[in-house]
């Protein structure tokens, strides 16, 4: 069968895209599923939409006979979010009727409003895949409010269709789905996948990397929050505690974030001690994860994404907030639970936890069992997901 899919760019899939290199940094939940799909021998094509794609893309000399790109651009304006959802429903249908051979739609995120009314247009079975929600904040809000608010997410959610996957990862995406979901719609709700094998599949990064480190693992991003480790490390080392060299790692998804963090480790003398490392293969971040003596996971709403799953399964002690209950399916003894979001608790965990190997190594024997068995390898993983896709 041929297949529609529109979905922005995820920043762990930007070398499949626009280098044209079947490789991943990061973004696991998209990558080795859209991986699988491409090698599914019941796919023939896929018709693959790219909203507002920021360079020129490029195919996988592997896939250049089974792919066909269409980018969908516009100019920023007031009005350009309603310009590109109505430019990308005709552009949708357009390929469509162009294209008998379709038979199944795809669409990721809020974009699955758009394919949703594609699917309903045709009569053809559509997709709708979600890897999390921010609408819980705002549960509690009349339906049409958060129709108005947030049309696309809500579209997502409420057209009936052939089936939504949502990632738990704690941003309680079934709960929205209770709230304003179509009973003609099917829920999966399912925890992401790990390699069994993460810990083999390691690199040795290229820059100079010092061991024993202190991580943290995510997109500069400010509901990220990597201010709050650099501002809990500042508090040690103005305490006169000696601070372990330290790594945040992830892609500057927020220029004007990424500069507060930047300054925010210069003003508190950090410079030396605190290093970002931006653009790195997957398999190098995760020997950083591995070769830690503490990573964090300091997430505004949740906690429970790839990076904290990869941790667990690397056996890496792991200092994470769990203030809204996202990390509340995870044992306590496989990571080091925060109830709030201080700067000075946080602080307390990093001082505890360098000061007590003992407590180190239990967490690190939680993390691994736990990791062993509770999450299903990625092949598994995926397996389901295209099966849900294209059953």
């Amino acid at each position: 069968m041929e297949i529609l899919i529109l979905t922005s760019i995820w920043t762990g899939a930007r070398p499949f895209f626009y280098e044209g290199k079947v490789v991943s940094k990061g973004m696991p939940a998209f990558n080795n599923v859209f991986l699988r799909l491409l090698e599914d021998k019941r796919v023939t094509k896929i018709h693959f939409m790219v909203w507002d794609p920021s360079g020129e893309l490029k195919k996988p000399e592997i896939y250049k006979d089974k792919l066909v790109y269409y980018p969908i651009t516009f100019k920023w304006s007031f009005l350009s979010g309603f310009q590109m959802a109505v430019k990308s429903l005709f552009k949708g249908i357009s390929i469509v009727r162009k294209n008998k051979s379709i038979k199944r739609i795809i669409g990721y995120g809020g974009l699955a409003g758009i394919t949703a009314i594609i699917g309903q247009i045709f009569g053809i079975p559509d997709f709708r895949r979600i890897y999390g929600t921010f609408l819980i904040s705002e549960i509690n809000e009349p339906k049409w409010k958060l129709f108005v608010r947030h049309p696309l997410e809500y579209l997502s959610f409420s057209m009936k269709g052939k089936a939504l996957l949502i990632t738990n990862d704690g941003t309680k995406g079934d709960v929205v789905y209770n709230k304003i979901g179509s009973s003609k719609l099917p829920l999966h709700f399912l925890l992401n996948g790990i390699d069994k094998d993460l810990a083999n599949n390691c690199k040795k990064p290229d820059f100079p990397f010092q061991e024993n480190c202190l991580s943290y693992v995510a997109r500069l991003d400010p509901w990220k929050r990597q201010h709050l480790f650099v501002e809990a490390l500042a508090l040690l080392k103005k305490d006169g505690l000696q601070i372990p060299k330290a790594y945040i790692v992830g892609a500057e998804a927020d220029p004007s974030y990424t500069a507060f963090v930047r300054k925010s480790i210069l003003d508190n003398d950090l410079n030396e001690d605190i290093e970002i490392i931006s653009g790195i293969p997957i398999q190098e971040v995760h020997y950083v994860i591995k070769h830690s003596i503490i990573t964090f996971s300091l997430y505004d709403v949740s906690n429970l994404g790839n990076v904290f799953i990869e941790a667990l399964q690397l056996g890496t002690p792991t200092i994470a907030i769990n203030d809204t209950g996202s990390l509340d399916l995870i044992d306590r003894s496989a990571f080091f639970e925060l109830k709030d979001s201080e700067v000075k608790t946080v602080a307390e965990a990093i001082r505890k936890l360098l000061n007590d190997k003992q407590k180190r190594q239990e967490l690190r024997e939680g993390a691994l069992n736990f990791a062993n068995s509770t999450f299903l390898s990625w092949n598994e993983r995926a397996k389901i997901e295209v099966d849900i896709m294209l059953s």
